[in-house]
């Protein structure tokens, strides 16, 4: 976890365990008592004085840093401190507890357990592995002690002696489970972690999304304003002209650059509207993707002729897919005019349509042109950029969100022998969280 991600859960921490903290640590203000009550039944009745005494001591203990903790959280609310110096506090007053109340043989030994398990839960990566040694080191050297005798007096009378067998087996069972619900308390505290992680990663990666959408609506605002200000002074020259030379028969090329100039600025609002505009739901249908190519290829005829550029298609493979055929034609307007545009004079443009991989539908569209720019390196698809000189750069942003609304893709490459190769790639089959109203299975052509 990254460390802003990390004060970022701490700061949840605090916030959502800070109340349940506090009406704990008023609840445990009792413990004490009962650790003093108990104290003195079970000196009465094994009859040891030394016993009644560190219990006493104990219970007094816990009672002094129970109430400065609860004084703290009173005056200062809930901190990070206060998890470590409860979490360690916690587990010397539970062993001196068990110490007092016979050791291995202590009827509480099994409270080790869901502390350890808690503690784990609570308590940091390098912090877990410091409580559970000092567990270990503890009921090692605790049962060390009584399994030698070297302090007689240490089981409860009452209970009667355990054996030597029994110690030691009980020691070893503890020291493993401590392990084990160490062990799962840590699984849970890093499955939560990672949780969180994902959550903030996924949220970093939706406002950098934000962040990029609005810098590149920011940077176009400007473009737009850019490319429509030559427009807008010829329409606006070429007016003034008209209206002085009003009764007079006006040129054909005026009326030509003035309807021209009309349907650029259309082109750059339309292509500006298809940016900023939110992706509407998908309407699918099973579409002959090679129909939906000849039907782009024949509306595009015009354009190329005028540039002197052949259109071809290659290859009869029948491929469908389930998807939104007007937003994909919208890609392959986008692919081909472009593609067009790259060509020389005598250039030519061909579009093959194939299923390369089960699954899969590919539509590329290849010019021959001088290739992609190495000026622009990775940024082909980063909206306003292009090395048009009358281009918005938005046509490719456009379609490749299209493209990627169904689950597909579109990548730029320079093609082998020259030229450029644009690649769309389409599933053949929709996801279901993908599907938007379904119109039918006719094949589009």
């Amino acid at each position: 976890m990254d460390p802003r991600t990390q004060a970022i859960v701490e700061d949840l921490q605090l916030k959502h365990f800070g109340p349940l903290f506090g009406r704990l640590i008023r609840y445990r203000l009792g413990i004490p008592v009962v650790l003093l009550v108990s104290s003195v039944l079970v000196a009465l009745l094994d009859g040891a004085p030394w016993r009644c005494a560190f219990m006493g001591l104990v219970g007094v203990g816990a009672f002094a840093l129970f109430f400065h903790e609860f004084r703290r959280y009173e005056r200062d609310g809930f901190s990070a401190q206060s998890i470590h110096t409860n979490l360690w506090a916690g587990q010397l007053i539970l062993q001196c507890v068990i110490v007092g109340t016979g050791g291995i043989a202590s009827p509480v030994l099994a409270a080790a357990l869901p502390l350890g398990f808690l503690s784990s839960l609570a308590a940091s990566r390098e912090e877990r592995r410091w409580l559970l040694g000092m567990q270990l080191a503890w009921l090692l050297v605790v049962s060390i002690v009584q399994v030698s005798g070297l302090v007689p007096g240490l089981p409860l009378r009452f209970m009667g002696a355990p054996s030597s067998a029994l110690l030691s087996t009980c020691a070893a069972v503890t020291a493993l489970a401590l392990v084990v619900s160490t062990a799962a308390g840590s699984a849970v505290r890093t499955t939560f972690d990672n949780m969180m992680t994902e959550v903030f990663a996924g949220r970093d990666e939706l406002l950098a999304t934000h962040r990029s959408y609005a810098g590149a609506l920011e940077a176009m605002s400007g473009e737009i304003a850019h490319e429509l200000k030559n427009p807008l002074a010829t329409v606006k020259g070429l007016t003034q002209l008209m209206a002085r030379e009003a009764g007079r028969p006006q040129p054909a090329e005026r009326l030509q650059v003035l309807a021209g100039e009309v349907v650029r600025m259309q082109g750059i609002l339309e292509e500006f509207l298809n940016f900023t505009r939110p992706l509407v739901p998908l309407t699918v249908c099973r579409v002959d993707l090679g129909a939906l190519c000849d039907e782009a290829l024949v509306l595009h005829e015009g354009l190329a002729a005028g540039q002197g550029v052949r259109l071809e298609r290659v290859g009869s493979e029948a491929v469908d897919a389930v998807c939104d055929p007007r937003k994909v034609k919208q890609v392959m307007m986008n692919l081909l005019h472009n593609a067009i545009e790259a060509c020389p004079s005598q250039g030519r443009v061909t579009v093959t349509v194939c299923a390369p991989r089960p699954g899969e539908a590919h539509v590329a569209v290849r010019d021959t042109g001088p290739g992609l720019a190495t000026e622009l390196g990775g940024r082909a698809f980063d909206a306003g950029v292009t090395t048009k000189a009358k281009g918005s750069g938005l046509g490719l942003t456009v379609a490749r969100a299209l493209a990627r609304q169904h689950g597909g893709d579109v990548t730029l490459a320079n093609a082998v022998g020259g030229g450029c190769e644009a690649v769309m790639v389409l599933p053949r089959e929709l996801p279901a969280e993908l599907m938007g109203p379904v119109q039918g299975v006719a094949h589009v052509g």
